[in-house]
């Protein structure tokens, strides 16, 4: 048994799963996509170390920022982890909040085009606005569902589209091979979330966010995926000048309340979901645990 802890971000998910792991001898998988990266830790908001030491936690820090990487190459690496898991009798726990990859593992991929990096490259130069709007021509089903903002996606499904001939929301998944899993969703009142993310917004900048990104752009170019992130894309605007550390800060929380909002559309969309009231977080976890013990 496989067992997903998914939800809006900010609502307490790595909290649960840790617990969870704790009282079902688990391991943690992590489906969040800015995660994978090293060094990327405030805007992330990836477990700290001490945490990380109590439970063993796998695909967090495994990627360099300049290393390109999609949902099939993510499914590849965490399907093993995944089985292993399961074969040394643990309770492999899944949880992030990048739910495109959480599909690609539990349902598969359809066999599409390989990346091409040149027609990537072309791609680059377009500006993101225009891009958006030319998927949403050719594919509008795929224009509805991916966010304006995010260019990999974007970028992706207009690459498919160019190279096949076919938008990339005709290409049938695989019917076989499927992760049978638990999926448990966490849910908040609208306006308590909006308060707590502000208040994370607000830690992040408070925990050095800008310095870390500074430290991040000495390292890795600016055109590197995890720069255009939420948080890390308004930091890198306050670096060069164009930005105010305060309006900064105002559009991460636009932007952040506007990730929470679409994360849980994709999530009421889902089938077989357990939904849980995160507000309190005791009673959320009792009722995680009798939803597995039910399912063992």
């Amino acid at each position: 048994m496989t067992v997903v802890i998914a939800g809006p971000t900010g609502v307490g998910k790595s909290e649960l799963a840790v617990r969870i792991a704790e009282s079902a001898d688990g391991e943690i998988v992590n489906f969040d996509s800015i995660q994978l990266y090293r060094r990327f830790d405030i805007g992330s908001a990836k477990p700290s170390p001490e945490v990380r030491a109590r439970i063993p936690h796998h695909l967090f820090d495994v990627l360099d920022a300049d290393q390109e990487f999609n949902a099939a190459e993510y499914a590849r690496a965490a399907r093993p982890i995944v089985d292993d898991i399961a074969r040394r009798g643990k309770l492999p726990i899944l949880v992030g909040g990048t739910f495109f990859y959480l599909r690609a593992l539990l349902a598969g991929l359809p066999e599409m085009p390989a990346r091409d990096a040149v027609l990537r490259t072309r791609l680059r130069k377009i500006v993101q606005p225009r891009l958006h709007r030319w998927l949403s021509r050719v594919d509008p089903q795929s224009g509805r569902s991916i966010a304006p903002g995010d260019r990999h996606r974007v970028e992706r499904a207009l690459e498919v589209w160019l190279i096949s001939g076919r938008p990339i929301s005709s290409w049938e998944r695989p019917t076989n091979d499927a992760i049978a899993a638990v999926k448990i969703a966490l849910s908040m009142d609208r306006q308590r979330l909006a308060t707590i993310l502000d208040e994370r917004v607000e830690d992040m900048y408070r925990a050095g966010l800008i310095e870390e990104t500074q430290s991040l752009l000495e390292r890795y170019p600016e055109s590197a995926r995890p720069f255009s992130a939420i948080g890390y894309r308004e930091a890198v605007a306050v670096i060069h000048g164009k930005m105010t550390t305060e309006e900064a800060m105002n559009e991460t929380r636009r932007r952040t309340r506007a990730y929470a909002k679409r994360q849980m559309t994709w999530l009421r969309a889902e089938r077989n979901v357990h939904w849980l009231d995160a507000t309190d977080r005791d009673a959320a976890f009792a009722a995680a645990l009798r939803l597995i013990e039910g399912e063992s």
